[in-house]
């Protein structure tokens, strides 16, 4: 019975969550673990709360897990040394009016649930409260060296060991033993996008590696097809991990490599 919460919050530090994955939904990765999902407006707090509910009686009926993708943005850096300057001011400007606090005071508002004398209350008791807290953490006594290593590890307070729920001999070798029957194409080397298992009496052999010259062109053409279905991540500077770049340097390298004899090696 478990609910996980998805904060997709558009970005992972300056690249984009479309430049990441294929998937517009990350809520649909669930599907390949058989997990229930939903995607929520994670600046609705009322939806928030709807969807929220709604997962956890289904974990508490045992037919959980459940994840939540909450849609929501990253309305600053990633950091404090980051600006956020790689985020286009369209993309904040549309975020800004989708202000989860905004939004909810308006819903209170229509729906008649506060007035200005609520709200002006209730704004003067969370600022007594930060007041107070603060007040609280500044005046407080820095701690000594002795707690550095205090509340790390637990310390004997309960005993951590597995719990065998059959006898531990079944499970290891040589009664867990199973032998190797199962035959895997071309051992799971990249094919179209597919890769195979089908059961077999016997464990199938090796089959020889091809020439090095079509191994290349092969890997060559996997390459392209990937360059060409996946869009480039965008770079933060210029690094190993940007494709432009790599292309660029092999470009480089053959221009400027100088020819050379390969000695041929019998078989």
């Amino acid at each position: 019975p478990l609910v996980v919460v998805l904060e997709n919050n558009q970005w992972a530090y300056s690249t984009p969550v479309a430049r990441q994955v294929p998937l517009r939904n990350l809520a649909d990765r669930a599907l390949a673990y058989g997990i229930a999902s939903k995607i929520v407006d994670g600046n609705d707090v009322l939806a928030v709360y709807a969807a929220a509910k709604s997962a956890v009686d289904e974990c508490r009926a045992g037919r959980g897990p459940v994840l939540i993708e909450a849609k929501t943005m990253r309305m600053k850096g990633h950091a404090q040394h980051d600006p956020a300057e790689y985020v286009p001011k369209e993309m904040f400007d549309y975020w800004k009016k989708q202000d989860p606090i905004a939004r909810y005071e308006a819903y209170l508002t229509e729906h008649k649930l506060w007035d200005a004398a609520k709200k002006e209350e209730i704004d003067a008791r969370i600022e007594r409260e930060l007041d107070a807290d603060q007040k609280f953490a500044e005046e407080s006594a820095m701690p000594t060296a002795e707690f550095v290593e205090q509340g790390v590890y637990c310390d004997g307070c309960h005993a951590i060991e597995a719990q065998w729920q059959r006898p531990q001999k079944e499970v290891m070798p040589p009664e867990a033993s199973v032998e190797a029957v199962w035959k895997v194409a071309d051992f799971g080397a990249f094919s179209n996008g597919r890769t195979s298992a089908v059961p077999t009496s016997t464990q199938a052999a090796p089959k020889a590696h091809p020439p090095a010259a079509a191994h290349t062109r092969q890997k060559q053409s996997v390459e392209d097809d990937l360059s060409k279905a996946m869009p480039l991540r965008v770079p933060f500077g210029r690094g190993p991990k940007d494709r432009a770049f790599e292309r660029e340097q092999q470009q480089h390298k053959s221009t400027t490599a100088k020819p050379h004899r390969h000695k041929k090696r019998r078989r």
